[in-house]
């Protein structure tokens, strides 16, 4: 088959890779032909935009946001949204021969990509496939990236008719999918199927703790509880916080490592400024944070409360990729949660609970590593090929 993936990520540098770009790698694997389209969402406004890639077997189409930069705020971010996608619409329209496809692929927000989806419909594409790993806008804005009002119920509705263009979607959990039966209307005839998220399962090789702590100007001995990714609203940074403000209370020799960049980064570079317990790197090729991630003891998950669907956090498979357990603490009832407990790799906590979160921590830092577990799980819930599997099923 042939396929078109539309994204916001695709990262081609040595080092680095997302989901996106597993997927890609893994149809390219199995057989099919795949060019992407790239609206590459955190690049410069306006900025060069180079000719299109070959990416491991996979052709990219890379364009950049468009912004008025005199309208700032919720205006701003809507004005970016827009002109982005008929950016997006334009540089489709220019390198690629959109009725060659077969099935095409993108994720919400389906709001970016608005004018690129109108052509692949009009072009024929019989098969067209959304993935959702966060409802928008409601997801947005319970974790307060978006604000409420007319602006919300604007971009709902917005959404809501772009989702209608699909002829399948695909959700994280089958509590997310039964979300979405409740909270959007279908059209006839869309298919709903779950598709859990992704990696590539490969084990982290082995590390010198004490060379790659001492590499990144960290504590060389002594437990070090981790987080990896954006530093963003929805992330649960207050709750890891509180439990590193407990272990300050207790006396507690567990460090707390934040790394990566993002709107609250300061907010952590701060408090590590502040405090010997929080630690904070800025963001590095997965790579290296992969190796970093080895050199700690446990991971830490957490969102925040007031969030209708559930969310499954990819940077726990990074942790497990490590083999390090994580301490979780996340929607109340989630199926991922239960799942990672299932197989023994995390330890759920209340949210709000900072002396639970902290002794949940404590704990596992101190357990052998979960390597044949993490393995396990890796391989029977997370590997790639489930997700081209949900995507064949998807478009047959």
């Amino acid at each position: 088959m042939r396929f078109l993936i539309a994204c916001m990520q695709f990262p081609t540098e040595p080092g680095r890779s997302y989901l996106t770009n597993e997927l890609a790698e893994a149809l390219v694997t199995a057989g099919h032909e795949v060019e992407v389209l790239l609206l590459d969402w955190s690049a410069e406004l306006e900025a060069v935009e180079a000719p299109p890639k070959l990416w491991n077997g996979a052709r990219v189409v890379r364009c950049t946001p468009r912004r008025l930069g005199w309208l700032g705020g919720a205006l701003g971010h809507a004005g970016k949204f827009v002109l982005s996608g008929l950016h997006a619409a334009r540089t489709a329209r220019k390198h690629l021969d959109l009725e060659r496809f077969d099935v095409f692929i993108t994720w919400a927000p389906v709001v970016g990509v608005a004018p690129v989806v109108r052509m692949v419909r009009r072009a024929g594409i019989g098969r067209r496939l959304l993935v959702i790993w966060d409802f928008f806008p409601d997801h947005y804005h319970q974790i307060g990236r978006i604000p409420g009002g007319l602006p919300y119920w604007i971009a709902r509705a917005w959404e809501q008719s772009l989702m209608r263009d699909f002829t399948a979607i695909l959700c994280t959990l089958p509590k997310n999918a039964a979300y979405l039966r409740r909270s959007f209307r279908l059209a006839a005839g869309q298919k709903v199927r779950v598709m859990s998220t992704w990696t590539d399962v490969t084990p982290v090789g082995p590390v010198d703790r004490s060379v790659v702590r001492r590499a990144h100007g960290l504590p060389e001995e002594g437990p070090i509880a981790v987080f990896g990714g954006n530093l963003v609203a929805g992330r649960g940074f207050e709750q890891m916080l509180a439990a590193a403000e407990a272990g300050r209370r207790t006396g507690s020799a567990l460090k707390f490592l934040f790394v990566g960049d993002g709107r609250l980064a300061p907010m952590v570079r701060a408090e590590a400024e502040v405090h010997a317990n929080v630690l904070w790197l800025p963001s590095m090729p997965r790579a290296a944070l992969l190796g970093l991630i080895a050199a700690c003891d446990v991971g830490m998950v957490a969102t925040v409360p007031g969030v209708t669907s559930f969310s499954t956090p990819a940077k726990t498979l990074d942790y497990l990729r490590a083999g390090l357990p994580s301490v979780v603490a996340i929607e109340p009832g989630s199926e991922f949660a239960e799942m990672l407990e299932r197989y023994g790799v995390a330890r759920s906590v209340a949210y709000g609970d900072a002396e639970g979160f902290l002794a949940a921590a404590e704990a596992l830092a101190e357990q052998p590593r979960p390597m044949d577990a993490a393995a396990r799980c890796l391989d029977e819930v997370f590997h790639v090929r489930h997700a081209v599997a949900a995507v064949m099923d998807a478009a047959a």
